[in-house]
């Protein structure tokens, strides 16, 4: 297998409602020669940063869902073949995929796909708008809703919250209460050895419905460092990285190093992107003049061609142009403008009384904390950028990395100022806006 790397490369500045967000999404993926096994078997060795079990693209391995989504944002036949709406959208019947059976050798039929349909239901958003249930034979899933809900496709397509499982997944088996804890699913790859953080092994499922993995195995290592995946990835102890996350796993300083140690590397866009998300909830950012003015005080074409080589491009609307969600209608995109942020900052009663360079209100500086999760490739870098950026129109931004975990659980309370982190993407809106 020829050497590549792939990766998610665009930048993309929002302001939107109560969020104020600059995103760069960007990642990448190599692939090295599939390392000989015992019989001639084909070995693929993956370096991630998240363990197995955590990171979406390990689960994609092993199971699959009802309804797909395409690059546009379009739902396309996945478990489901295909399916019908009442005129009053209320009423969604799937026709299932025949043949298909789960790793242990369940059969996905009528029975199996309400269980999982309710399991998924008790964690997705569009589970409390459901009335019923039926399986009026044993291909045909019928949903009911009490009210009309407009993304339940797009809900359903999701990687984050609806894998379709078998009773044998969960614990208790069988209850649509269940906590996932068997990797039982009917997805290309089946999940034969985990190691917490470590690595996992997986075998090609070669009972599986579509076309069949090249591969026979993958070999799925956890490496958290992202400068540790590369020394792995040129020693030859792994053969692809990046492809493991769907956010930047590579720092794009890295890019050039690898391309002249004669790396191929491939680059393409899925419209992700890096999110500086502010706490409306607190001042100075609950006024929406100083959110502007920040957007307007940063030049994300020079952070892109400073930072990041030119690889990704700068964007100023809330999504990718081509997403069928996007803002293809959007005529006014924001900018830098630094002037206009001074301004705005000004009319917001912010202005440098003391003369020490920094704005003040009432006697407060204009002082906030941006917190950053470890390992959030390329935020470093990101936040030590909007810091100077910030400081030339008289704010101070301060940096704060804390342990991932401990970073998002920060965010879920509201306790920070500023938070970065990657964005959704599809069929989630990108920038976490979506219909709860």
């Amino acid at each position: 297998m020829q050497l590549k790397m792939k990766g998610f490369l665009r930048t993309v500045t929002i302001a939107l409602i109560s969020l104020f967000l600059i995103s760069v999404a960007a990642g990448c993926a190599k692939t090295g020669d599939q390392t000989p096994a015992t019989k001639g078997e084909k070995v693929l060795r993956l370096g991630a940063v998240k363990d197995f079990k955590e990171a979406i693209e390990g689960q994609n391995l092993v199971f699959e869902r009802f309804v797909g989504v395409d690059r546009e944002g379009n739902t396309v036949p996945q478990l489901a073949e295909s399916w019908d709406v009442s005129k009053d959208g209320k009423i969604y019947t799937f026709h299932l995929r025949k043949g298909v059976k789960f790793h242990n050798g369940t059969v996905l039929d009528a029975s199996a796909a309400k269980f999982a349909f309710q399991w998924i239901a008790n964690q997705a958003p569009f589970g409390r708008y459901i009335e019923k249930v039926e399986t009026p034979d044993n291909n045909t899933l019928k949903v009911y809703f009490k009210e009309y809900y407009a993304p339940f496709l797009l809900d359903l397509a999701s990687g984050w919250t609806s894998p379709v499982i078998c009773p044998e997944a969960v614990e208790p088996v069988g209850s649509v209460d269940g906590k996932l804890t068997n990797f039982i699913g009917t997805g290309p790859f089946k999940l034969v050895d985990y190691e917490k953080d470590k690595q996992a092994v997986l075998v090609r499922n070669d009972d599986y419905w579509g076309n069949k993995p090249k591969v026979d195995k993958v070999i799925w290592k956890t490496i958290p460092d992202p400068h540790a995946q590369i020394v792995a990835l040129k020693a030859g102890e792994i053969d692809m990285i990046g492809i493991t996350e769907h956010h930047s796993s590579i720092p794009y300083v890295e890019v050039p190093g690898l391309r002249k140690a004669g790396i191929k590397v491939e680059e393409t866009s899925y419209g992700r992107y890096q999110v500086l998300e502010f706490n409306c909830q607190k001042e100075p950012f609950n006024d929406k003049k100083v959110r502007l003015a920040l957007n307007l005080a940063i030049d994300s074409e020079k952070m892109v061609k400073e930072l990041f080589g030119g690889l990704p491009e700068p964007a100023y609307t809330i999504t990718a142009p081509w997403f069928k969600y996007g803002p293809s209608n959007v005529k006014q995109k924001y900018g830098y403008d630094p002037e206009k942020a001074k301004q705005l900052l000004a009319e917001a009663g912010w202005k440098d009384t003391d003369g020490d360079g920094i704005l003040d209100k009432n006697g407060k500086p204009f002082v906030f904390e941006l917190l950053i999760p470890a390992g959030e490739a390329n935020a470093d870098a990101v936040a030590v950028f909007v810091q100077s950026e910030l400081k030339k129109i008289g704010v101070q931004m301060k940096l704060l990395t804390l342990e991932s975990g401990a970073a998002w659980d920060r965010s879920k309370k509201g306790e920070y100022d500023m938070f970065v982190h990657h964005s959704f993407c599809l069929p989630s809106i990108p920038g976490g806006i979506a219909i709860g």
